[in-house]
């Protein structure tokens, strides 16, 4: 058994979803695959891409991202938005909830991002003039903080568990795992990409390893303790597309070498 991650798939656009349905269907049956949010946000897509992978892994583990949350129209807010992405996990098989993969627990935890993770306050705010979430999502009267009601979700998955945790999430927990502001494209990103308090839960699970995603700007380092992986399927139009879609983040090295990724043509 391997384990592989990956975020950002927006299958949303149909180079995605093609590039995805050319990912082996038999290669990865005893695999486990984490998806660090941002499938799409229209939930017919959402469900074909959830089905699609299950019919590829053993099992999937998966957060929703920003963009699931989007809701257009005045059908439901995010919160319910959330929930029927959930709901619609339970019922293909996908897992949102702590289980175990081989030797190894994976823990899902749910975020949102805070201003406070621009420690420094270099980000330009004017830059998120256009930032969609402002436009798309609606979060219920009186809610008060976003990032608050979803680390709360998370308090009861904070415990012990029988082996090595690998955790994940959408948003960053720790500053170091985006670039200086003056080295981003988007100087406003800061401000709507993470939640400093994340990381307090993943070093209170003792993970070994967190997967998250967001920012499209792959990561993978060892920081007081802990690896820390991004690897974005990213947009069609962006730089690292043609990349390996996934990437493996547990599994014998022997096993690396001689049964490594690959895509049916």
């Amino acid at each position: 058994m391997r384990i592989f991650a990956v975020s950002d798939l927006h299958t949303d656009f149909a180079e995605n979803r093609r590039r995805l349905e050319r990912i082996s269907s038999t290669s990865y049956s005893q695999d486990v695959l984490v998806v660090a949010g941002d499938i799409a946000d229209h939930l017919k897509i959402i469900e074909w891409t959830l089905r699609k992978l299950r019919s590829q892994f053993g099992a999937v583990f998966y957060v929703p991202g920003n963009h699931e949350l989007w809701v257009r129209g005045g059908e439901c807010d995010s919160i319910e938005k959330f929930r029927q992405v959930l709901r619609l996990c339970d019922e293909i098989g996908i897992y949102t909830r702590p289980g175990r993969a081989g030797k190894n627990w994976i823990v899902p935890l749910f975020s949102w991002y805070e201003s406070d993770y621009d420690q420094q306050k270099e980000a330009d705010v004017s830059s998120l003039e256009g930032w969609a979430d402002f436009y798309f999502c609606k979060w219920p009267v009186g809610m008060g903080s976003v990032s608050k009601y979803f680390l709360d979700l998370n308090e009861s998955r904070i415990k012990e568990y029988d082996g090595p945790v690998i955790t994940l999430s959408h948003f960053l927990p720790r500053r170091e795992l985006l670039p200086a502001v003056e080295k981003l494209i988007f100087k406003g990103l800061p401000l709507v990409a993470g939640a400093l308090a994340l990381d307090r839960q993943i070093r209170a699970l003792n993970a070994v390893t967190h997967v998250f995603g967001h920012s499209h700007i792959d990561f993978d380092q060892v920081i007081e303790g802990v690896r820390y992986i991004h690897h974005a399927f990213d947009y069609p139009r962006e730089k690292g597309w043609s990349k390996e879609p996934l990437t493996q983040i547990w599994g014998s090295v022997e096993q690396s070498k001689t049964d490594h990724l690959r895509e049916e043509m």
